[in-house]
């Protein structure tokens, strides 16, 4: 018998018993479908955290007060300062792009007609390259805004939507914060969320030492924020801080006070949690591929069953048991393939449709399609092998005389 009409044969086979045909693929089906699927998920949902990453800043390092315990919380909770900041602007000047203090607090911004509830950042300088801020209208703060401590501000895109929806250029406008009259003198452009879903535009910035001593009436930093000037330094850069702050603070290694971490070791623990991820969906698609590569197995069995007689017929008019081998080897190859395909179908399919309702990036890994559909083709092959091979040790004479 040719292939093809060995093809011809297990195709009618099949069709004869459609609703079997189908239930008996499903479990192929599942597994394609869900190893195409969320693999896809995650490499949008990578692809889209990269996106937020740069828009942080990939170089970014952040220090803040507190040891980092085993369990991710913060103690011995020691302030961080502005002499510290000072510190590091000057014993980091090589290494990195600036130096920016961070002291934020949730306030109340109000207009003659509007108020919004945000975070009011105060700030110097050089957060504009540590961040990679771009200035739309106006200037970013100066030098000068903090000698002079001056009642300034630059306003984020999310900020002046809320409280200047008919002003698309708000620069010179009047902004107040509690008691404190802040005239607004640039105005950002937007950044967007950032990983952890925070929106980024969602803030004013004002001079460090106006909000210390004319709002919060505190000098204690949340945090302070640089950047490394090349990927390559990040680790280097990292070392360094924490080598000027034991020293500063004379304390020993593993008795830090204080915590200081990069935006990369964030991503790298998303990648983590994705990786891990696939491999569990990996597991739960083998075993769904497992249980469908069974189930062809046991069809085919009951097939055999069922044809003998058909099989003794078969043999009785000149099939060798090579050919009859050939026929069932067919019947669950092309069970699995169809499973594979409408896996396929299904997968892309779910693919397009989470990236859609999550909004970040397709990304359908096509190597990733053709692996899944071979795999598909070759359990059918594996256990359809057993079943196909029984078919054809019968013995003709036994068959035809088989009720």
């Amino acid at each position: 018998m040719g292939i093809f009409a060995a093809l011809r044969v297990a195709l009618t086979a099949l069709v004869v018993h459609k609703g079997r045909s189908v239930l008996t693929s499903l479990g192929i089906v599942i597994g394609t479908a869900a190893v195409i699927a969320m693999v896809s998920a995650a490499g949008g949902a990578r692809a889209k955290l990269d996106e937020r990453l740069d828009n942080v800043g990939k170089n970014l390092i952040l220090v803040r007060a507190g040891a980092r315990t085993q369990s991710g919380a913060l103690a011995d909770v020691k302030p961080i300062t502005n002499e510290d900041a000072t510190l590091l602007r000057k014993q980091l000047k090589p290494l990195v792009h600036g130096v920016a203090e961070v002291q934020a607090t949730m306030r109340t911004a109000a207009t003659r007609t509007r108020n919004c509830i945000t975070m009011v950042v105060g700030t110097s300088p050089d957060m504009k390259q540590v961040r990679g801020w771009v200035v739309q209208s106006g200037r970013f703060l100066a030098a000068e805004d903090l000698k002079k401590q001056a009642t300034v501000c630059v306003i984020g895109q999310t900020v002046r939507e809320k409280i200047f929806p008919d002003t698309p250029d708000p620069v010179g406008q009047l902004v107040r914060i509690d008691h404190l009259q802040l005239r607004v003198i640039g105005v950002l452009t937007p950044k967007g969320r950032s990983p952890i879903g925070g929106d980024q535009d969602d803030q004013i910035f004002v001079p460090l030492n106006t909000l210390q001593r004319k709002l919060v009436g505190e000098e204690n930093l949340t945090m302070i924020l640089t950047s490394a000037e090349h990927m390559d330094q990040l680790d280097k850069t990292k070392e360094e801080i924490t080598r000027v702050l034991r020293e500063k603070r004379r304390v020993k290694a593993g008795q830090e006070d204080f915590d200081v971490s990069t935006v990369q070791e964030m991503a790298e623990l998303a990648v983590i949690m994705t990786r891990t991820m696939q491999i569990l969906i990996g597991v739960i698609a083998s075993i769904s591929l497992l249980v469908g590569g069974i189930g062809i197995m046991n069809i085919m069995l009951v097939s055999v069953t069922e044809r003998t007689r058909e099989i003794g017929i078969r043999m009785a008019i000149g099939a060798t048991p090579a050919d009859v081998l050939i026929q069932f080897l067919m019947e669950a190859l092309m069970l699995s393939l169809a499973g594979g395909l409408l896996g396929v179908t299904l997968g892309i399919g779910s693919a397009l449709s989470m990236a859609h309702f999550a909004g970040w990036p397709v990304h359908i890994d096509y190597s990733m399609v053709a692996m899944s559909f071979l795999i598909s083709g070759g359990v059918g092959v594996f256990f359809g092998y057993y079943p196909a091979y029984k078919a054809s040790r019968l013995d003709p004479i036994e068959a035809l005389r088989y009720e």
